[in-house]
């Protein structure tokens, strides 16, 4: 039977993470293992606060369904996850292995962060004879920043060299964006520079010699640099980095091994790192190692920036255009069924079953959601590079089943889609590890979360653009259209009837005796009258006819039709409002008087010119309304 690893990663260390999952991924070959790498990132809100949410992708791991667990702790670096997650895998009774950092229950492999810096601190000082030492390094507190900054004190120590506290840099992030703007401002100054920085990775490194470029500081006659990590960019720049291999692919394999039982779970095992040595702390090249990537990688990897973030702009766009779901689906569906180059050849976008609900969902912030439901439904389904039908599949499954070979080893990668506190679904995707390049991962699910709620936000604005408009527009007493209706939907509707080579027909509706009900009975009987007669009209004629109150007691309905006789509608209102009264024991006697015209599509008079005849032919009716009625004085 197919064994199953599942991997707990945090992809910001996207260098060591990818050799990480390609040790997995070859110890694992060829011994039908599936891996399953659940990553998270967790960042820092606009606001200042931490947003852990993408940790809930963990909630997908049913520990008891995996032959073994492997916890990237160190990345991770949250306490409280880590051990709700331990808990888990322990009661799960299924073997696991802690990466870096020690955990109960747990086989611990650690990235050895010491012996490799410390060599290199030691060469510093007894090849090259150097003794003004600088550290640059961020403020993460995780084990291997630690590491690097206890090898760089005690290789001092050791060698009787005083660590200047003052030389110890400490910058927000260890990434070359806040060391490039760090190294810029001090050598802008006239601060004297070390003889050498030593850098706690080599995206800091490379961070300081940018900035060491443009002031003309040539490294290494004049600063030498070193960095850790040895990433691609450190062999190609100019000078080439000193730094050191954190050999992440055998932490991987050592992990694998353990877990399948091909190596003894001893309590901690530890991978060393190894020196490289090159011409940024005065080495000469090695030309071997030179080679082994060109200065065309860098624009190969400058245009996979730029395509990524092309795809990441036709996303959104997608989101933006979609004026329903039904249009905003088929739109993903096509573009994903010709461009996935990023998300693979085997993938899926799945969203909690209720998707449909929430994109429409008009509440001004969603709360806080972090569980996936028993059930997800597939949006986007990508197969053997070709688009496959959307489905609904058990959470528990993960996948569809499809995408499980039987006859060779895989990895699946699967990452949360969510936007703040809610999580909307998740993206998982078939021997593709492409996403942890460059913290792709990341901007990826951000936005395709963010687009969710855009598309939801801009369905809610339209809801309350609808009803304010409906608010505007309509009366609230007979649940006709106002004046203000009148003007914005009655002229258009009138000049649609002209294009279409309709006939257009009015109605002005006017209720009897209107005085006489609010004089003798109170207004209350009089806004019964008018809520009575109005809905008589709007149970009579055609829903889409416009109704509109027209005045205190007068209605004016316009409509359309090809072959029409006005005078049958005059007769259905007036049969109506007799019913209704007749169950409703009025004390007094409801009726309308009703005029009605029919136009011509020719027809040259304007809606105003329309309304003031079709006024005239009721009035002429309610005239001998109340001349039957002896009734001179109502007025109009």
């Amino acid at each position: 039977m197919k064994k199953k690893i599942a991997v707990l990663s945090c992809g910001w260390d996207y260098d060591f993470l990818k050799d990480f999952i390609s040790g997995i991924e070859s110890a694992a070959k060829d011994k039908n293992t599936d891996v399953y790498v659940f990553n998270a990132y967790n960042f820092i809100e606009s606001s200042g606060l931490p947003n852990t949410t993408g940790f809930s992708v963990y909630n997908l791991v049913k520990y008891e369904d995996y032959d073994g667990i492997i916890v990237l702790s160190d990345f991770i670096n949250n306490n409280r996850i880590l051990e709700k997650e331990r808990i888990k895998i322990v009661k799960s009774g299924k073997p696991a292995v802690s990466i870096n950092r020690r955990m109960d229950g747990m086989v611990n492999v650690a990235i050895d962060n010491y012996s490799g810096f410390y060599e290199i601190m030691d060469h510093l000082i007894k090849v090259h004879k150097l003794t003004d030492f600088s550290y640059l390094g961020g403020k993460e507190s995780n084990i291997y920043y630690a590491g690097r900054y206890k090898a760089y004190r005690t290789a001092l120590t050791d060698n009787k060299i005083k660590a200047d506290f003052e030389k110890v840099y400490e910058i927000d992030e260890s990434n070359y964006y806040h060391a490039y703007n760090f190294a810029k401002e001090l050598t802008s100054s006239d601060k004297p520079l070390p003889e050498v920085f030593v850098c706690s990775n080599d995206h800091v490194a490379l961070g300081v010699l940018k900035a060491c470029e443009e002031k003309g500081i040539k490294v290494p006659e004049q600063l030498k640099i070193v960095g850790y990590d040895n990433i691609d960019y450190a062999r190609n720049v100019n000078p080439a980095l000193t730094t050191v291999q954190t050999n992440a692919n055998q932490a991987g394999l050592e992990a694998i091994s353990i877990l399948l039982g091909e190596k003894s779970g001893n309590e901690s095992i530890t991978v060393k790192g190894n020196p490289i040595f090159r011409c940024s702390c005065g080495c000469e090249e090695n030309k071997e190692d030179a080679k082994v990537v060109s200065n065309l990688n860098l624009l190969n990897e400058i245009s996979k920036t730029q395509e990524f973030n092309t795809q990441l702009e036709k996303i959104e766009d997608i989101f933006t255009e979609a004026g329903d779901i039904f249009t905003l689906l088929t739109n993903l569906e096509q573009f994903f069924g010709k461009s996935h180059h990023f998300e693979g050849d085997d993938f899926c976008i799945f969203l909690n079953s209720d998707w449909s609900s929430v994109l429409i969902n008009s509440e001004e912030k969603l709360p806080q959601n972090l569980d996936y439901g028993t059930n997800v439904q597939s949006i986007v389904s990508i197969f053997n590079n070709k688009k496959n039908i959307r489905e609904l599949i058990s959470t528990k499954s993960l996948i569809p089943s499809r995408f499980v070979s039987q006859d060779q080893s895989s990895v699946f990668l699967v990452m949360p889609i969510f936007h703040h506190f809610y999580v909307h679904g998740y993206y998982v995707s078939k021997n593709n590890l492409s996403m942890l390049d460059n913290g792709f991962g990341y901007n990826w699910t951000r936005t395709f979360g963010n687009s969710i709620e855009l598309f939801r936000k801009r369905n809610m604005f339209k809801i309350i653009s609808q009803q304010n408009f409906k608010m505007s527009t309509h009366d609230a007493l007979s649940g006709m259209l106002n004046r203000i209706g009148l003007e914005k939907l009655a002229k258009p509707f009138y000049e649609d009837n002209k294009k279409k080579e309709l006939t257009t027909i009015l109605f002005f509706v006017d209720i009897n005796s209107m005085k006489t009900i609010n004089d003798k009975f109170g207004h209350l009987h009089g806004d019964l009258a008018v809520k009575t007669i109005a809905a008589a009209v709007l149970e009579v004629v055609p829903k889409n006819w416009l109704s509109i109150r027209y005045g205190g007691d007068e209605f004016l309905v316009i409509g359309n039709s090809k072959s029409y006789n006005g005078e049958d509608y005059c007769t259905l209102i007036t049969q109506r409002i007799t019913k209704k009264t007749n169950v409703m024991q009025l004390p007094y006697n409801l009726s309308a008087s009703i005029g009605t015209i029919s136009l011509k599509p020719d027809s040259k008079l304007t809606l105003e010119q329309a309304v003031e005849e079709v006024d005239k032919i009721m009035y002429a009716k309610k005239q001998a309304f109340h001349k039957a009625q002896g009734d001179a004085g109502h007025g109009h």
